[in-house]
């Protein structure tokens, strides 16, 4: 059977209709949406008047508050009202008894006295430390030029404003007990033969009498004393290593010795120190028999290096007590032991003025009405008791939190409506607090409200940071009642004759505020940039970027892709 072969032709001509169908009606689909999109309403710019409101939601109380706290422990005699009584100023309200007070105020009293002595001395130490530091300095100066006259073998007179040098007497005896003599070298070390002569480390030395000087630090808490025991035990030192002395033990019981010595003749005050007397001294002989003096002075053979020794003792002795003064000009203590005095002092104050109040009994402040009583007659009241609240219901206040785009635009005199339940009352902004409260994770909200011209965001959230201002309610009645909350506008400018544009006709973008300005010979829109100022619930001030008579899009599209596009007026 012979096969029939079919046309291609027959199957590509119905496709061809099919699309040319398809191209012409998406073509006519897109200019009617064209046409459509193109085809707008004009606004002309004019003049007009803006009233500028910020818009809050506030807690109404009352104008004036009076909340008599116990605070304290005492025990309560009588009390003469009850929540709902009208009194009237003066009136007595309670009485209490007070005298369990006395031993409060006392042991506070005894805490005030040692914080103000403690700060007293933290003071003068600081600033005797200070002057101190000036002549440490002046003296590691000169200690610094003499060791290196030695170094370089020259022998001239030093001008080093040594503190005085100690007389010990040797023949007072001491009460500090001294450990046997068995337990100690009599005779020094000398340093082997094979050995070669070194000098000893002024870091060396330095390190050794820091640790000696935190010592110090722990045997008395006054600078002089510290200073002066630190002196005459570097002076002992040197003494030491001067006359060929290199064992600790011995140098140690020297030391010691002086030490008592010196405490024994009053050199040294004893009242001054923070330990008896021999615990002092054996201490001192203590930490000095821990330091290596066989390593620190070893090579010392002759006059020479024996100066030179000392002389590096001195300038390490003075850089340890440069260290204890700097410590003490830190004003970290002193400023922790000034508010420890600021509390205890405030502490003292407020008692006694509870002592005072309480022993004459709370008496009104003005005339009001009692809206909380928390104590009974009889019973001991602790320092977490409430007590009495007076107000003054004739005198209403709303009370608002202003957000920081809004603060600056509300000032003390301006007018508000506040609006309750049951109609609408006037007021006056009366107070605004210096400072903010709260968190400020919703700055944002009033960010986007003031450019969409609704203030007040910040106070939906528990989060928004705010300023108090407190907005007085004139001829109040029955109907605002404490606790409710109200809604608050206040007016903060009032605009005459001002060029304004309505607000649905703005674009608010990040960038800015932006229109879509109409030009007449091309039938064409430009999204241009505006500068506002006022603002109401209905239109903007506008301070740049349009002028009266200007017609812009009464309102724009979301979706427009073009900057400058032709348009169709309606």
């Amino acid at each position: 059977m012979a096969t029939i072969k079919k046309s291609k032709k027959r199957f590509i001509i119905p496709i061809c209709i099919v699309l040319v169908v398809a191209i012409v009606a998406a073509a006519v689909a897109g200019a009617v949406a064209k046409s459509r999109s193109s085809t707008v309403a004009l606004n002309t710019i004019s003049t007009g008047d803006i009233n500028e409101n910020v818009s809050l939601t506030g807690d109404v109380t009352a104008g004036s508050v009076k909340e008599y706290k116990v605070g304290t422990v005492a025990t309560v005699k009588e009390v003469f009202v009850e929540v709902g009584d009208e009194v009237e100023e003066g009136e007595l309200l309670a009485t209490f008894d007070v005298s369990g007070l006395d031993s409060q105020i006392a042991q506070l009293q005894t805490s005030y006295d040692t914080a103000l002595q403690n700060y007293n001395a933290s003071k003068a130490n600081k600033e005797n430390a200070e002057e101190m530091l000036d002549l440490i300095d002046e003296k590691i100066e000169e200690t610094q030029d003499r060791i290196e006259e030695l170094e370089n073998g020259e022998k001239k007179p030093t001008t080093t404003k040594a503190r005085p040098t100690y007389t010990i007497p040797t023949t007072q005896s001491t009460s500090r007990t001294t450990r046997p003599t068995s337990e100690r070298t009599s005779s020094s070390t000398e340093p082997s033969s094979s050995q070669a002569p070194t000098r000893p480390s002024i870091n060396t030395i330095t390190e050794a009498l820091i640790q000696l000087n935190e010592t110090l630090t722990s045997i008395s808490d006054d600078l002089d004393t510290i200073a002066d025991m630190s002196a005459l035990i570097s002076g002992e030192l040197a003494q030491a290593i001067a006359d060929g002395e290199l064992n600790s033990d011995v140098i140690a019981e020297r030391v010691g010795d002086a030490i008592a010595r010196a405490i024994v003749s009053g050199m040294i005050d004893s009242a001054k120190l923070l330990v008896e007397s021999g615990a002092a001294a054996d201490m001192v002989e203590a930490a000095v028999a821990q330091i290596d003096f066989e390593a620190i002075a070893r090579g010392v053979a002759d006059s020479d290096n024996i100066a030179l020794t000392a002389a590096e003792i001195q300038l390490a002795s003075l850089t340890a007590q440069r260290g204890i003064y700097k410590a003490q000009t830190n004003t970290t203590i002193l400023e922790a032991q000034r508010t420890s005095l600021n509390s205890t002092k405030l502490a003292l104050d407020t008692l006694k003025e509870q002592k005072k109040e309480m022993g004459e009994g709370w008496k009104a402040a003005f005339d009001g009405t009692i809206t909380k009583v928390d104590i009974t007659p009889n019973s001991q009241t602790t320092l977490l008791s409430a007590g009495i609240t007076l107000e003054n219901l004739d005198n209403m206040t709303a009370t608002v939190s202003l957000s920081e785009y809004d603060v600056h635009k509300v000032r003390k005199g301006m007018s508000a409506t506040i609006k309750t339940a049951y109609g609408l009352y006037q007021g006056e902004v009366t107070s605004i607090a210096p400072t903010a409260t709260g968190g400020s994770d919703s700055s944002v909200l009033d960010n986007v409200g003031s450019q969409m011209g609704i203030s007040g965001l910040s106070s939906l959230t528990a989060q928004g940071a705010g300023v108090e201002c407190k907005i007085t309610i004139f001829d109040t009645d029955a109907n605002i009642i404490p606790g409710f909350d109200a809604e608050v506008e206040i007016q903060t400018g009032s605009y005459k004759d001002i060029p304004i544009v309505p607000i649905e006709s703005i674009v608010l973008e990040k960038e800015g505020t932006y229109v879509y300005l109409y030009n007449e010979e091309d039938s064409t829109v430009t999204k241009t940039k505006i500068e506002t100022g006022a603002v109401s619930d209905s239109a903007y001030e506008v301070t740049s970027g349009l002028q009266v008579g200007d017609r812009i899009i009464a309102i724009p599209s979301a979706d427009y892709e073009e900057d400058t596009f032709k348009i169709k007026v309606q």
